[in-house]
């Protein structure tokens, strides 16, 4: 899906984006993941529609001001993949606002060991691992995205709906685990390495919607 010229371009981007934001580049993700942490903890400690809805009606938010970023972003990536991805991202706002208000996902610590940690692993990892590893892979500020982008905001999206298997947003599940197998696959090959995480979160939520997809998508008994 993108190569290295796309791939240095976004990172370019990026580059424009910080340093025109200033220090809303980090306030904005750190607001933002604060309010996710919050309504996280709300719904562990007191599993309800409430709750959940709460914590999904911030990531709609966060992916509303992800797409604008990207649509800024056009004179970078070019018009039509900056409207394109833009509206990508605004098609999880328009499928977590769907969630809000029929009730697909139900939040809640995962009764299951192995998807109730894997899942506080992405969860976290998209927070707080995603810029450890940019640093880690010789990137440094104003060439870094924080929580509030595209990649590790889905990260963590994708271990949330891990951690709420069998009743999870299907279409949305489906959408942004192959599109972070894709997006982060290619990114990472064409370049920006630390996408590597965003395509191992892709990677598990495909694997995990084979392994429990009769529970997921026929008979939705609760995983043990």
């Amino acid at each position: 899906m993108f190569n290295k010229e796309m791939t240095e371009q976004i990172l370019k981007g990026i580059v424009w984006l910080n340093e025109r934001m200033g220090i809303w580049s980090f306030i904005l993700p750190v607001v933002f993941a604060a309010g996710v942490l919050y309504f996280l903890i709300r719904a562990y400690r007191n599993p309800s529609v409430k709750n959940s809805r709460l914590l999904l009606a911030v990531y709609a938010l966060v992916y509303v001001f992800g797409g604008w970023t990207i649509f800024i972003g056009k004179d970078f990536m070019g018009t039509a993949a900056a409207i394109g991805g833009a509206l990508g991202l605004w098609s999880v706002s328009f499928l977590l606002i769907l969630d809000i208000i029929f009730k697909w996902t139900e939040v809640k610590i995962s009764e299951n060991r192995f998807l109730k940690f894997t899942s506080w692993f992405f969860i976290f990892a998209g927070i707080f691992l995603y810029p450890i590893l940019e640093m880690a892979l010789g990137f440094r500020y104003p060439e870094m995205v924080f929580f509030g982008a595209e990649c590790p905001t889905t990260i963590s999206l994708i271990g949330l709906l891990l951690g709420s298997i069998p009743k999870v947003n299907k279409p949305l599940f489906v959408l942004i685990s192959i599109n972070a197998v894709a997006t982060g696959g290619s990114v990472a090959l064409s370049g920006a390495t630390f996408d590597y995480l965003y395509a191992l979160a892709g990677i598990f939520g495909v694997i995990m919607m084979i392994v429990y997809f009769k529970d997921i998508f026929i008979t939705k008994n609760r995983v043990k």
